[in-house]
């Protein structure tokens, strides 16, 4: 698979992949999403405003949640001091991507790993999460529909072998344990979730031979 290469750091969107040195350089779905658009738009640089309504078209962010994933950027792609050579920031103004980008060479294989699956445990359903955006929710075309007026949307995102909870503006909160969700979360095996007064827990095992035996469904209500 081709992808981009920039300074040490191998970037490629098709498999939603960052590498640095060889080896995979982790990022959240929305850190790599604003990698991505900065890439794409090189070297303009991206009003803040623009960015808002590319990463998140439907809700309200602060400034300082825009400013953590450029942190997590940084972090990931080894830029620690304070000479940014990769991300511009463009004081009162936005961002831009200014590093040389060449194309060519292949991801790297990944090492052989068993495949995980997924499944929220409410009541006595067991929900099965899809790969990628798994909606939570009251209504009717969520992916998982929960019928309790404490409920509104919330997102699990399934990414190989990991899934990360992100509260969307909830009214009621959404928590891990006691812990509030103020952004993404990385979900553990075990992990219970509140939605209002609604409680699941998310189990992870392999996908060969899971751990959990209850009936599945698709998340809809019976009818």
């Amino acid at each position: 698979m081709t992808r981009l290469q920039f300074g040490d750091c191998g970037f490629d969107a098709s498999t939603r992949e960052l590498f640095r040195a060889g080896k995979p350089a982790h990022l959240s779905p929305k850190a790599f999403h604003l990698l991505e658009l900065l890439i794409d738009n090189r070297p303009r640089a991206l009003s803040k405003a623009e960015i808002h309504e590319k990463i998140w078209p439907d809700a309200f962010v602060s400034e300082a949640t825009l400013a953590s994933l450029i942190a997590e950027i940084r972090q990931a792609i080894g830029e620690t001091g304070s000479e940014h050579r990769v991300i511009r920031t463009v004081h009162g103004y936005g961002y831009a991507f200014q590093a040389n980008v060449t194309t060519g060479g292949h991801t790297p294989p990944r090492p052989a790993a068993a495949a995980r699956v997924y499944r929220l445990i409410w009541q006595s359903r067991a929900i099965a999460l899809s790969e990628g955006e798994n909606v939570l929710g009251r209504d009717s075309d969520a992916t998982v529909c929960i019928e309790d007026p404490s409920v509104s949307r919330r997102r699990i995102l399934v990414s190989g072998d990991s899934a990360h909870l992100e509260d969307l503006d909830s009214k009621n909160g959404t928590f891990v344990g006691d812990v509030r969700v103020e952004k993404e979360r990385e979900l553990s095996d075990g992990d219970e979730i509140r939605l209002g007064k609604v409680s699941l827990v998310i189990r992870a095992g392999l996908k060969e031979r899971s751990t959990v035996t209850q009936i599945e469904d698709t998340g809809k209500p019976p009818r």
